[in-house]
């Protein structure tokens, strides 16, 4: 009888351990194709349209990595999901200068600084909101 008892307990601190150790995937319609971003959240005018000429993108990897261009510079990073909730950490990019398209470098600036304030994301269609809760849409992107 003791025994049993002690093979049971290793049983279930072996299951425990296990269960510790799974990790979430991400769902498919997250990480299927990259996006493009469509609009984004200027502090001073509200919701704004890309410029024409820029494009910036993102992609989400299942292994919890994300990585895309930023109009400029390339870009990297983690992300992790807890149902509709996401966060962004430790984004790394390239240091180029570009002059063109006009204006790409503030479009830039703007975006990395806005990446890692997402809270939440949400999926409609071919279009994902990163949010700021549920208080301010941040980033629109749409499907490639």
């Amino acid at each position: 009888m003791p025994g049993r008892i002690f093979c049971a307990t290793l049983l279930l601190i072996a299951f425990i351990l296990l269960a510790g150790c799974s990790s979430t995937v991400p769902p498919e319609d997250l990480t299927r194709s990259p996006w493009l971003l469509v609009s984004y959240l200027d502090e001073e005018k509200g919701p704004t349209a890309v410029p024409p000429g820029s494009q910036v993108t993102l992609s989400f990897g299942e292994d919890g990595r994300l990585s895309g261009n930023a109009g400029c510079n390339d870009y990297g990073g983690t992300y992790q999901l807890d149902g509709g909730l996401l966060s962004v950490k430790g984004l790394v990019w390239t240091e180029k200068f570009c002059l063109a398209p006009p204006g790409v470098m503030d479009l830039e600036g703007k975006y990395l600084s806005l990446l890692p304030e997402s809270t939440r994301y949400n999926i409609d269609g071919n279009e994902l909101a990163l949010s700021y809760y549920d208080e301010r849409k941040l980033l629109v992107f749409r499907r490639v």
